[in-house]
């Protein structure tokens, strides 16, 4: 189950289930779904409602506490590197080499002076982020059980999930349309487990240039 924050941008703007509905075309019924987490948001969803509460995807994606909204087309960007790909699948080599840089808004940049863009492989996040969207990482912010995040598995391997630290293990679960990705639970107290370690914190996302819903 998701916990988006549908309701409280909902309740931010003062508006019922049913004036959402409206705005973005749907049912009441279906708004109570997504609110609840009883139904996946789909991306194109996701931007839509976006678009309606005036608040960020990251934001209603419980990534990132700032709902401000900063217009795409905003002229006042900053170069963040793109450091490379990152699995969202089965772990891979970390980070292949990359000279891109991605333009990101300065207020990010203010918010998340150290942060990194990372480029997404595979579906096995595909609830969240679409294969080819860039993901913001920020090293400095806390990855705290339920949080979407970078994470080194056996040294030269690195896969985005949502972790959990449950008992001494953690357990990386992937967010897929894909019934066939499962969660992975590595035991830290099993010296033949491979060794992990958190990277950082999903803060803010972007999808691939010529992504459609």
């Amino acid at each position: 189950m998701n916990n988006y924050r549908i309701a409280a941008a909902r309740n931010a703007k003062g508006w019922s289930q049913k004036d959402l509905a409206k705005k973005i075309g749907t049912t009441q019924q279906q708004i109570a779904r997504y609110e609840s987490g009883a139904n996946d948001v789909k991306s194109s969803v996701l931007l839509k409602l976006s678009a309606a509460l005036g608040v960020t995807v990251s934001y209603l994606l419980a990534l990132d506490d700032d709902p401000s909204f900063v217009s795409v087309v905003s002229s006042d960007t900053v170069p963040v590197p793109v450091l490379g790909r990152i699995a969202a699948g089965t772990p891979r080599e970390a980070f292949s080499q990359s000279d891109d840089y991605h333009d990101t808004q300065r207020g990010l940049v203010a918010s998340h002076p150290n942060a990194f863009w990372l480029v997404v492989a595979g579906n096995s996040m595909n609830r969240l982020f679409p294969e080819g969207a860039l993901v913001l990482v920020d090293p400095d912010v806390e990855v705290h059980s339920g949080d979407v995040g970078a994470i080194f598995v056996n040294g030269d391997d690195a896969t985005i999930k949502r972790i959990f630290f449950e008992d001494g293990s953690v357990r990386l679960h992937p967010e897929s349309w894909d019934p066939d990705y499962r969660d992975r639970t590595i035991d830290q107290s099993d010296p033949d487990a491979p060794a992990v370690r958190v990277i950082g914190r999903a803060v803010s996302y972007t999808a691939p240039d010529g992504w459609r819903a």
